[in-house]
Formats: structure tokens, sequence, C-alpha cells
């Protein structure tokens, strides 16, 4: 067994770091996401076009962040197709989960508790997918190589 390097560890942190600037993004677009769907629930909406238009309305948000800041891509449009399609299937993880829940306990905690899943959904598909191989390392980590 061999000790850690210092390029596993400076890895590590990089991808500590996404995964903290990927949630960041996620906290934006979730509260966007959660005031929209309130916002059309509560005017009245069903809850399953309600999530269909405000979960959407995240969407060019969250890959211009993610692409730029998170993942510190280029533009691709490449991967704003796998972008869209990936988050599409987080959009019928989440449309399945608050229409199915929400036969049993509020549509807004139904909302809350499809979020954590698709988060996770979101990431790793963006990770292992969209993004692959394209993050390019920080100013400063590039400044200490």
């Amino acid at each position: 067994m061999s000790l850690p390097t210092t390029k596993d560890a400076s890895s590590r942190q990089r991808a500590g770091e996404t995964l903290a600037r990927f949630a960041a993004v996620g906290a934006v677009t979730t509260l966007l996401d959660m005031a929209l769907f309130n916002t059309f629930y509560f005017a009245g909406a069903p809850p399953t076009p309600s999530n269909l238009v405000s979960y959407s309305c995240g969407i060019a948000v969250s890959y211009m962040l993610n692409r730029a800041w998170t993942f510190r891509a280029a533009h691709s449009h490449v991967q704003a197709v796998k972008f869209v399609a990936a988050t599409l299937t987080g959009l019928l993880i989440s449309t399945a989960i608050v229409a199915g829940l929400a036969l049993l306990i509020p549509a807004p905690v139904a909302k809350v508790v499809s979020v954590p899943i698709v988060f996770v959904w979101n990431y790793l598909a963006s990770r292992l997918w969209v993004f692959r191989g394209a993050e390019q390392p920080s100013t400063a980590a590039r400044n200490n190589t």
C-alpha cells in the first residue's frame, strides 16, 4: 500500500471544491424552482404542471452557472445537449416523486422530498457524463503547479 501523493490530494480537493460549487448552484436554482413551484401551486395550478414549469425554468440558469463556474468548461453544443438530457431526466424523476407523493402528503412537502434525490442524480450525471474531463483547474491550482 502506498501513501497518497500530492496529486491524489489535489485531485480530491478539486473534487470537493467542485461538489461545493455544484451545491451552491443547486441551492440557487432550487430556491428559484421552489419559489416558482409554490407561486404556481398556491395560485391554483396542479402540482404536476407547476413542477414541470418551475423545474424547467432552472435548467438554463443551472447550465450556465455549472458550465462556467462549477466545472469551468468551455461552451460546447454537445455538453449543452447532454446537460439538457440529464436535467430533463432529473425533471422526470422530480415530477414522478412529486406526483406520487402529492397523493399522500401536501405537494410542497413532496417537492421538498424530491430535492435531495434529484440533486444526487444531477451531480452524478454532470460530473460523470456531461462535463466529464472538461473541468479546468482553478486559477489558484494552476498557479501552484
